[in-house]
């Protein structure tokens, strides 16, 4: 919602699904293992070990924005739909000072008070990135003409790096600041698929 539905320029800021920076890239690569791609006449031996594939997605980005509100509007009986509070420094912390408990600089606004419009920006904080890397090693077996069998083992977010999800932005909320939410950790998945 706007701070002020007459005054459009206070919501001039970056979107707030903007996503400056995503890289994004997958690979397949078979492993050099048996006499080039198995099929049953070559033996059980290369049945086996040849055809095997390993691929992955590796994919990074930087945070997306993060709007920052009152969490008691002293305008609602007004019409105003929503308050920001008073931004009265620069509200990023060094990476080495975030924490899930204190993401930014909460300490960089203030109450808005009463008949007044906060000078916050619409999305003054930027969010946590994302990166993570799916591994997948996986051979498709071949039993007959018409008949095939796919085994793959996957391993999603494998180096385990913790997705986090935005910071609380409710200013006066007693977690404004902190991280409460996170996308899955790493986890493992067996698929067994039969084409005929």
């Amino acid at each position: 919602q706007a701070a002020d539905s007459f005054n459009k320029r206070l919501e001039k800021d970056v979107s707030t699904g903007n996503v400056p920076h995503i890289l994004s890239s997958g690979f397949v690569y078979e492993l050099p293992f048996g006499r080039g791609r198995a099929h049953p006449l070559n033996g059980w031996r290369d049945v086996i070990a040849g055809g095997w594939q390993l691929a992955g997605i590796v994919r990074m980005q930087s945070g997306s924005p993060v709007a920052v509100t009152q969490a008691t509007n002293l305008n609602a009986f007004a019409g105003f739909g929503i308050q920001r509070p008073n931004r009265i420094a620069d509200p990023a912390l060094p990476s080495d000072l975030r924490t899930t408990g204190r993401y930014f600089n909460t300490a960089a606004f203030a109450q808005a008070p009463q008949f007044t419009i906060g000078s916050s920006s619409r999305n003054p904080v930027t969010g946590p990135g994302y990166r993570t890397a799916d591994l997948m090693a996986g051979k498709t077996f071949t039993i007959t003409e018409r008949l095939r069998t796919e085994f793959r083992a996957e391993a999603f977010n494998v180096t385990n790096t913790p997705p986090l999800g935005n910071p609380n932005g409710s200013f006066g909320n007693a977690a404004f600041g902190s991280i409460t939410t996170a996308l899955d950790p790493r986890v493992y998945e067996f698929v067994l698929k039969v084409h005929f």
